[in-house]
């Protein structure tokens, strides 16, 4: 049972990120910080290795998820001029 629930809920995270970005095509405005390394218009998805605080100087709400790739649950939300831990194992997506 673990295994639908699973994909029900990557779908739905997917799902509420497709529908509340409409149509933005382009990079992020500004600079993404990962561990003191500067980022500059990001997106997409950025991996990276270990622990990480990120800090979010871009125009835009950017996403920690759970799984390789950005895919799995979107566990925390970073909004415009925040810092935030992303655990190890996770990925940092940038719409």
């Amino acid at each position: 049972m673990r295994r639908p629930t699973t994909t029900l809920g990557t779908l739905a995270a997917a799902a509420t990120l497709v529908l509340g970005l409409g149509g933005s095509a382009h990079a992020s405005s500004g600079e993404l910080v990962i561990n003191g390394h500067s980022v500059h218009e990001p997106t997409g998805c950025i991996l990276h290795n270990g622990p990480a605080a990120v800090t979010n100087h871009t125009d835009s709400p950017v996403f920690i998820t759970s799984g390789r790739w950005c895919t799995g649950a979107v566990i925390a939300v970073i909004h415009s001029g925040e810092t935030r831990f992303a655990p190890f194992a996770s990925n940092i997506l940038v719409p």
